[in-house]
């Protein structure tokens, strides 16, 4: 896995940092024929290897530049100090030099004001996508043909994803690395990194996988599944909350979210669990009875089926917290 983290003037540290700590964490907890096999491979990019002036002046060593030729499969754009826009100006090759790589098949993450980036090069034409609040205005008015969701914290399309902070950008780190390393390492990781991660993937307006446009009624619907975890529930009661008859529901809740409602049902109820289990001495009954299952014996099943571990495990590893004084 190749990941490249582009460098240029104001950037914010913390969005490279970050997550070059929480990617080489997971990576870390594979089998090690596994990271032998297939290693981690970091680089740090940008117009030339002398280091540009990021915020706090800190200093970050580009080890190669835009004409070099590598391979990667996600490129990671921090975001800004200030006003992104000079950023264009200063750094001209970054644009092809994207475009040619996204072109290839490459993934991107952009952060906050780092979505200027795609948005420049036209690769978010058409599709939706999200940036820091307070760079919304300017960037609805510069890119008049992106579907700017100002109530989104993270947007995917086309391989694009688009963060509103650096909180969410955690949260996205978080569902790349279960797609590359496992469920099992990135309940590790969240674990690890809990404080820097956001519970943005429980807010309604949480788009991973999500389609171009952006539906309210589904919205509602995910709301209101997250105030109702502890009732039974079915997909024709859910659709009765967004006013969608049942098929035509079904139909826009894996088109906006990318998965059923029950799976996504399933999937809020475990998460919810969790946090239940990290905050909370609350019993193991107790906790399946606040997400929805009167039975904690299928509770455990299916929290074992999602994070590889059983409910009492996964507590017994987020109380002992492998960081020691």
């Amino acid at each position: 896995m190749n990941v490249a983290f582009v460098l240029y003037a104001r950037a914010l540290v913390t969005g490279v940092s970050l997550a070059v700590e929480m990617l080489t964490s997971a990576a870390m907890l594979r089998e090690r024929a596994l990271q032998k096999t297939n290693p981690l491979v970091v680089r740090i990019v940008a117009a030339d290897k002398t280091p540009p002036r990021l915020t706090g002046g800190l200093i970050l060593q580009p080890d190669i530049t835009f004409d070099d030729e590598f391979d990667t499969d996600i490129i990671i754009f921090p975001p800004m100090w200030g006003n992104p826009l000079t950023a264009i100006k200063q750094t001209p090759d970054l644009i092809n030099w994207l475009i040619r790589h996204y072109q290839r098949g490459c993934q991107i993450v952009a952060a906050g004001t780092g979505v200027i980036w795609p948005a420049e090069a036209g690769l978010l034409d058409g599709q939706v996508a999200t940036t820091h609040w307070s760079f919304y205005d300017r960037f609805a008015s510069r890119y008049p043909q992106i579907k700017l969701n100002r109530k989104a914290s993270i947007t995917a399309a086309d391989g694009i994803y688009c963060t509103g902070s650096i909180n969410s950008q955690a949260e996205m780190l978080l569902y790349l690395i279960t797609e590359h390393f496992g469920q099992r390492i990135a309940s590790i990781i969240e674990t690890q990194y809990g404080h820097e991660v956001s519970k943005t993937s429980q807010q309604p307006f949480y788009q991973i996988g999500g389609q171009l446009q952006f539906d309210e009624s589904i919205a509602l619907a995910q709301d209101w599944m997250k105030r109702n975890l502890a009732t039974s529930m079915t997909a024709q009661t859910i659709s009765m909350q967004c006013s969608l008859p049942l098929r035509t529901f079904n139909r826009k809740f894996k088109e906006q979210v990318g998965q059923t409602p029950h799976q996504y049902l399933q999937q809020l109820r475990i998460h919810t669990a969790q946090q239940l289990l990290r905050d909370f001495s609350m019993s193991i009954q107790d906790v399946a009875e606040q997400v929805g299952y009167h039975d904690s014996y299928h509770f455990s099943t299916r929290f074992k089926q999602l994070c590889q571990i059983t409910p009492s495990e996964y507590r017994k590893m987020v109380k002992a917290k492998i960081y020691n004084a």
